[in-house]
Order: C-alpha cells, then sequence, then structure tokens
C-alpha cells in the first residue's frame, strides 16, 4: 500500500476548508490540526512508502517526517501569531493564508516523494504560486514588492528548471526510449551511463540555475530577503525550512545522473566543480552580507543562503561520506532555523507587535531582561547557526570540512574562512539581542508554551548530531551511498 500518498492527500483536501470556513482563530486551530495529522502520516509512510510516480524512498522519507514535524510546530506558533495578529488581515485574507500554508506543507511532501521529473517541477511551481499570494497578503507597497520579485525571479527559475527537465527527458531516450520510463529518478539513475552525455550536460546546467533559484544559491537569490521580511512571519519557516529543501534535494539527484555518466565515460561533465563555485559563492556572499543587515528577518534569511551554499559544496565534494554531511547538514538546518523563526515570532510578540517592520535588532535587544526562556530559546538558535561546538550543525560541517581536505584539499580554505566570517557576523548580534538594556516600554512577561517547541527543535538537532539513532544513520547513509 502506497501510505505516502496520505500525508500529500490531507494537505490537498483541506485546502477548500481553510480557505472557505472559520474565523481567523478557528482557521488557525484548524492548520494546526491539519499539520499535526500530515505529520503523522510522513510517518506512517515509513510502513508502506508505497510505488508509482508518487512514493516515498529512503530520502523522501527522512526529511518528510522532518517536514512534518517542522510544519505541525509551526503551525502551532500560528495560532498565538494569529491572536495577536487577527486586526492586521482581514477574515478572507486569512483564510486563504492557513489554505496557502498545507498547499506549501503538500507540494513540499510531492516533491519530495515525486519519483517523476515532471511531477517534480510541478510540485515547485504549485509551492512557488502558494507562497507568492501568502508574501502579497498584508498588502503594502513593500509587501506587493516582495511577491512580485518572488514571483518573477521564482517564475524565471521554474521556467529553467522545465527546460532542464525536458532535456533529460530527451537525453535519457537512447537509454530507456519514450515514456514515463525516462522521467522516473529510479530508472534514470540506473540508465545513467546510457544517457546522452552532452545533452544531460546541458540539461544539468539549466537545472542548477532553475532548481538554484528556488534554492537562493547565490547570484540567483535576489528574492530571499524581501519574501522573509515582508510576508506573514510564520510563512518564513516554511520558505526557509521546507521549499528551499526539495530544491537541494534536486540538485543533488540531478547532479547523480551527471557523475554516473561522466564516471562511464559517457560524455557528460563532473558536476562537482559547479556546484563547488555555486557553494562558495553563496558562503561568501552571506559572509559580506550579514553585517548590513539590521532587520533579524532579512538577515536570517542571507543566513539561509549561506547553509544552501554548505549543502551544496558537499555535494560537489562528491563521495558517500561528504554527501552524508549535506545531507544531515539539511536536516539540522531545517530544524534549528524553523525554531528560530518560531522564536522571532516570540520575541516580537514580547515588544508589542509581530507585523512586519518590527524585526530590527534594535527593537527586539534585551530579552533576558523580559523574559528569559524565550532569550534561551532565541539565543540558542543563533548560536547553533554559527556551526561552532557544540552546535549540532558542527557535526555536519566537520564532516564536510574533513572530507573537502581529503577529497579537493584547495577548496578546504575558502570553505573554512567562508565558514569563519559568517559564525562571527552571527556572533555580533547576539551579545546585543540578549543582554543590552531592554526598551523602557517593556516589562517582564509570562512565557508562552509555544516557546517550549523551540527548546524540542534545538534538542533534536543536538540529539540527531551527537547521538544519532540508527535508523537514520542507516537511512542517511543508504542515501548518500547510493547518491555518490
Amino acid at each position: 500500500m502506497n501510505l505516502a500518498l496520505l500525508p500529500v492527500a490531507l494537505a490537498g483536501l483541506s485546502v477548500p476548508f481553510l480557505g472557505l470556513l472559520g474565523t481567523p482563530q478557528q482557521g488557525a486551530v484548524a492548520n494546526a490540526a491539519v499539520s499535526f495529522g500530515v505529520f503523522v502520516l510522513t510517518l506512517v509512510a515509513f510502513w508502506g512508502p508505497g510505488a508509482g510516480l508518487l512514493h516515498a524512498d529512503e530520502l523522501g522519507l527522512v526529511f518528510g517526517a522532518a517536514t512534518g514535524f517542522a510544519g505541525f510546530t509551526t503551525a502551532v506558533a500560528n495560532i498565538f501569531y494569529v491572536r495577536g495578529a487577527a486586526a492586521r488581515l482581514g477574515g478572507r485574507r486569512w483564510r486563504l493564508y492557513h489554505a496557502m500554508c498545507q498547499i506549501i506543507t503538500g507540494a513540499t511532501l510531492a516533491g519530495l516523494y515525486a519519483d517523476n521529473i515532471g511531477l517534480l517541477w510541478a510540485s515547485m511551481e504549485a509551492a512557488t504560486i502558494a507562497a507568492t499570494l501568502a508574501v502579497s497578503l498584508p498588502r503594502t507597497a513593500s509587501a506587493l514588492e516582495a511577491a512580485w520579485k518572488y514571483f518573477i525571479l521564482g517564475g524565471v527559475g521554474i521556467a529553467l528548471a522545465l527546460f532542464g527537465t525536458m532535456l533529460v527527458y530527451l537525453a535519457a531516450q537512447p537509454a530507456l526510449g519514450p515514456g514515463l520510463a525516462a522521467m522516473s529518478f529510479a530508472q534514470l539513475a540506473g540508465a545513467a551511463p546510457r544517457m546522452d552525455g552532452t545533452l544531460l550536460t546541458l540539461a544539468f546546467v539549466f537545472l542548477l540555475f532553475g532548481y538554484g533559484t528556488k534554492a537562493a544559491l547565490a547570484p540567483l537569490h535576489g528574492w530571499l530577503p524581501d519574501a522573509y521580511a515582508e510576508g506573514p512571519a510564520p510563512l518564513t519557516t516554511s520558505l526557509s525550512g521546507l521549499t528551499l529543501n526539495v530544491a537541494l534535494l534536486a540538485i543533488l539527484r540531478f547532479s547523480h545522473l551527471l557523475g554516473a555518466n561522466h564516471a562511464s565515460h559517457g560524455g557528460a561533465m563532473a558536476p562537482g566543480p559547479f556546484l563547488i563555485l555555486l557553494g562558495l559563492v553563496s558562503i561568501f556572499l552571506t559572509g559580506f552580507s550579514l553585517s548590513r543587515r539590521r532587520d533579524s528577518r532579512r538577515f536570517f534569511g542571507f543566513s539561509s543562503i549561506e547553509h544552501s551554499g554548505v549543502a551544496v559544496f558537499a555535494f560537489g565534494i562528491g563521495g558517500p561520506v561528504a554527501i552524508f554531511g549535506g545531507l544531515l547538514h539539511l536536516l539540522l538546518h531545517t530544524l534549528i532555523k524553523s525554531a528560530l523563526f518560531q522564536a522571532l515570532i516570540r520575541a516580537a510578540a514580547l515588544r508589542g507587535s509581530t507585523a512586519p517592520g518590527h524585526y530590527a535588532f534594535s527593537h527586539l535587544r534585551g530579552l533576558v531582561h523580559t523574559n528569559k526562556v524565550t532569550a534561551l530559546a532565541l539565543g540558542g538558535c543563533i548560536f547553533a547557526l554559527t556551526g561552532l561546538p557544540p552546535s549540532g550543525l558542527f557535526a555536519s560541517e566537520f564532516i564536510i570540512v574533513s572530507q573537502t581536505i581529503q577529497r579537493e584539499p584547495l577548496a578546504s580554505l575558502p570553505l573554512g574562512l567562508g565558514l569563519l566570517i559568517c559564525a562571527v557576523a552571527i556572533l555580533r548580534n547576539l551579545g546585543p539581542l540578549m543582554f543590552s538594556p531592554a526598551p523602557h516600554h517593556t516589562r517582564p512577561v509570562k512565557t508562552a508554551r509555544s516557546t517550549y517547541l523551540v527548546l524540542v527543535h534545538l534538542g533534536l538537532a543536538f540529539g540527531l548530531a551527537f547521538a544519532m539513532p540508527p535508523v537514520l544513520y542507516g537511512l542517511l547513509s543508504a542515501v548518500a551511498a547510493g547518491l555518490s
């Protein structure tokens, strides 16, 4: 039985009800209930991943569960967000927002579970349209500008990815002939050595720039800071921790096809240099951009560019260990970044408003004087992003750096330097945010229960890095070996 269909179906079937019925608060509760159901069904999928166009392989199972968990905890935080922000949007726009949240979740899961390059593309297109509508909901000039920028740049990216998808299908004709077999990742992986290497190389260039736009790799990142800063705050979690993963894993899957063809002398170029270069450019762009950001949501948006770059760099280094490190990095980043944006929502609420424009570091400073648990949660998330020990990301970055020294030693120096610059830029904001004098109008506030979910995220991120369950280790190892 194909149980992987169930979470995608639940998210999709909930959309009409969330879009048509209920008050903002009722919609938020219903959204959380649906998200919990989706999370449970992503775990159920482990017992029946199924087969066909939409089924869960090991890679889809792991990241599908992470998507479900992050979506559920974000939906819980969204209940408290809506309580304080209900007056800012009309009832229709809140219903549209909750419906778009489930479309993004469902499209993300469909992209992770897809064993069809066309279905993967369609899933990313659905997520793009839903995210564009959600970013525009505040209807301010800056929100509409951000939505149009996301739509235009995302649309160009997804068009490039479509052209690359068509070229992959054509490149597979000599090996698989016409039909669905030439669009199946499982079939393509086995037939990669017999595919047309020249066409496959050209396809990968389009796919890299197409899905690289969705993954916010430099210099294709221009949509991300505005989309993060202007849309409803919980939406940022979905954009940073969920949809980026689909695009990055798509790049990994297609780079495996190119690498297999190159290794068998089929005429394709090696994908490693492309990925290493884009990864390093993304890391350095982030390092030199962070110091100029004063809005925390824009700031941590640029941090997502860095971590996309680290993962792509690891995929470019290649080999089962480096790819394992890259996958672990994506998994930990999903947990930490979604927790961080949830903590930011709560921190902004402590200052009186969660509206866009109220997330400046100067506005949030001195959190420890207002609520120690929120300060601990947000400070822990920020420190975890640096990759310094004992952050969970230290484990994944250590694996990636050590493999770089062994396999591509010349790339290890710029990688280490870029990571150090980013870590310093992040740490510069941590002290003032936590311990500076708070604004005069603030008073100590009781801890909201949703804040403790942030600590659960941090605990999972630490545990998965330093005490990984054997089941997860086996799944990630099998995926890394199969895609190396």
